[in-house]
């Protein structure tokens, strides 16, 4: 009886040993399949590295991984072989917290798969190493890319409002500025390949908006 005991135990130890791995893989794969617009949800500061990536997004990146991470976008617009996507961020109260939009196109010539080429935020829990984020003023992001640049201006008639986009090119990192009460602030960051102006994209991001310059 006591060896009977034993074997029973080495049998369950086995047949739990093997369904562990399978259980970690129905567990990734959920993960994975997001329904459409369920950004994850996510605490604390996440990066924004110039040039390279905004969180778990980077330039390059095939966008059937993008989907895999983010899952459907909320939104979008596409023309042309190019397109936006766009997902609200939302935080555990489902209340939208701002936008992540992925530029992308074909990766060559085969027109088979697209690729990412600019990522935009506007949500206040993204940084740079330097701390620049959404609402930070001009004069702060001049004081980390003093050679940033006027790149385009915007014009909302509806609104009497205005939005100038600064590009600091070769660091691959834009700003949306906008001014309220003479105090011009952050309200969109695009990171973009080094030295290729933010302007390079077929499609615009910002509707409502005219561009006058």
């Amino acid at each position: 009886m006591r060896q009977f005991n034993i074997l029973s135990v080495l049998l369950l130890a086995l047949v739990m040993g093997c369904n562990e791995p399978k259980k970690k893989t129905v567990e990734e794969e959920t993960e994975a399949r997001l329904p459409a617009g369920a950004f994850p949800e996510y605490s604390g500061d996440l990066m924004i590295v110039p040039g390279k990536s905004i969180d778990k997004v980077f330039l390059g990146q095939d966008m059937s991984e993008v989907f895999k991470i983010l899952g459907n976008p909320s939104d979008g617009d596409a023309a042309m072989g190019k397109s936006w996507g766009i997902w609200y961020l939302r935080d555990s109260t489902d209340t939208k917290k701002g936008e992540l939009s992925v530029y992308s196109s074909y990766k060559n010539n085969s027109m088979s798969t697209k690729d990412v080429k600019q990522i935009v935020v506007s949500a206040t829990n993204y940084r740079t190493d330097k701390g620049l984020r959404i609402g930070v003023s001009l004069d702060e992001i001049k004081a980390v890319f003093p050679d940033v640049k006027k790149a385009a201006v915007y014009l909302n008639t509806a609104k009497k409002d205005s939005l100038v986009v600064y590009d600091a090119e070769n660091e691959g990192i834009a700003f949306d500025v906008r001014n309220k009460g003479d105090h011009f602030f952050t309200t969109a960051i695009t990171v973009h390949p080094k030295n290729v102006s933010v302007n390079s994209t077929y499609l615009t991001i910002h509707p409502g908006w005219d561009k006058i310059q």
